[in-house]
């Protein structure tokens, strides 16, 4: 089904919008691809990402509400949401977004202008919901100003790491590296390859190939989680669909919803990257190094240096490495702040807001405060121990 609503600024100014939200991915799925196929997407908001994030169980209970905004009959801009209850709150959020690196919509970049805030506001607000919430929301999409950012907002909890690729005959650390860090690059890969065997990094495309990789980064992911005393979320079995079904369906396209690269040692594999494409973007997803001998060298510096390079020769502009802050992640990307949006509906929703932008405060102020953000893992970290504990115990009963 799919309910319309006029979108009145416009439609009195000679530019009629409609905002038409439907119930189903398959019911908006035109749309979505003829503006897919011609127009700007983030990475997370294309419909195979979409499609499988669903299909794979994440969100068994959300009432999905694609909104989909035309002028006239031609549709410029799509957004899927899942409408899902928080304490009550009928709260929309993007398909994904808790496994996602950021908001957009998929939209005609011929058609920004009509896109303003108080048009995005007036079709937000035909949705079935008391609040709309939006996380992480990056002021552009490629080369394009994200409609989105136009709602304002306040400082996400988590940064976000992106640069802009660009083309060129020279290896990508010596255009962008200091002389130290890619010295330490050249060295690792040399005694990588003395030690071990030629590098190489290679991307899957065979089933084989797909199936042998998510093993060795489910191993080295799984490993370094324990190190960090954080669950290994990435074993659950909705997470272990989800990656292989889209990185099979990806192995004959260009530009994938998941692509899996392993470094090569000779025949080990040690490292790992995983990522996804928007049209002329790619966005680390997760990475994994190997926990032996290898470790001592600069595995994800030697992955990205060859991946980076590997992009930009396949036509890639721009390059994302994720939210949250760590230090490696500055030698590709530049920090960059996003920001959360919530937009009461309803007038629960406009109790509720300020309550769900204190609680997006206050977890900003612990993660971007190194005492209190140590104090938060060491917490964390005790409480996946004692799950751990307790599971075992069970398990030996």
């Amino acid at each position: 089904m799919a309910a319309i609503t006029d979108i009145g600024d416009l439609a009195a100014a000679g530019q009629p919008l409609r905002a038409v939200v439907h119930d189903s991915i398959a019911r908006a799925e035109t749309a979505w691809r003829r503006l897919q196929h011609d127009g700007v997407y983030g990475p997370y908001q294309r419909l195979d990402w979409v499609a499988a994030y669903l299909d794979a169980g994440f969100a068994p209970d959300a009432h999905i509400a694609v909104l989909t905004i035309l002028e006239h009959d031609r549709p410029i801009a799509l957004i899927p949401f899942e409408i899902v209850s928080k304490f009550g709150l009928r709260v929309a959020q993007i398909i994904g977004m808790s496994i996602s690196n950021g908001d957009a919509p998929v939209f005609d970049p011929q058609s920004t202008h009509l896109l303003t805030p108080k048009a995005l506001r007036e079709a937000l607000a035909s949705l079935p919901a008391d609040i709309v919430n939006f996380h992480c929301v990056a002021p552009e999409i490629g080369e394009h100003v994200n409609p989105l950012a136009r709602l304002g907002g306040n400082p996400a909890p988590d940064n976000f790491y992106v640069n802009a690729l660009e083309p060129g005959d020279a290896p990508f650390i010596e255009q962008s590296l200091p002389h130290k860090r890619r010295t330490n690059i050249r060295r690792s890969q040399r005694r990588l390859d003395e030690g071990f065997g030629p590098v190489t990094l290679h991307r899957a495309k065979t089933p084989a190939e797909v199936e042998t990789i998510l093993e060795v980064f489910l191993d080295q992911r799984g490993r370094r989680f324990v190190q960090m005393g954080v669950e290994n979320i990435f074993q659950r079995p909705a997470f272990r669909q989800f990656f292989r079904r889209l990185a099979l369906e990806g192995l004959d396209q260009d530009r994938p919803a998941i692509s899996l690269h392993a470094l090569y040692a000779g025949e080990t594999i040690v490292a790992t990257s995983i990522g996804t494409y928007g049209p002329a973007h790619y966005s680390q997803y997760i990475n994994s190094t190997d926990y032996g001998d290898a470790s001592r060298y600069s595995l994800m510096g030697v992955t990205l240096s060859l991946l980076v390079d590997q992009l930009r020769a396949d036509g890639i502009k721009s390059l994302d490495m994720g939210l949250g802050d760590f230090d490696y992640k500055t030698d590709w990307t530049h920090r960059q702040t996003v920001f959360d949006i919530v937009l009461p509906v309803s007038a629960l929703g406009h109790v509720a807001a300020p309550l769900l932008r204190g609680a997006r405060a206050a977890k900003r102020k612990i993660k971007q405060t190194p005492s209190l953000w140590k104090l938060a893992r060491t917490a964390q970290s005790a409480m996946v121990g004692l799950r751990r504990t307790v599971l075992g115990q069970s398990g030996d009963r």
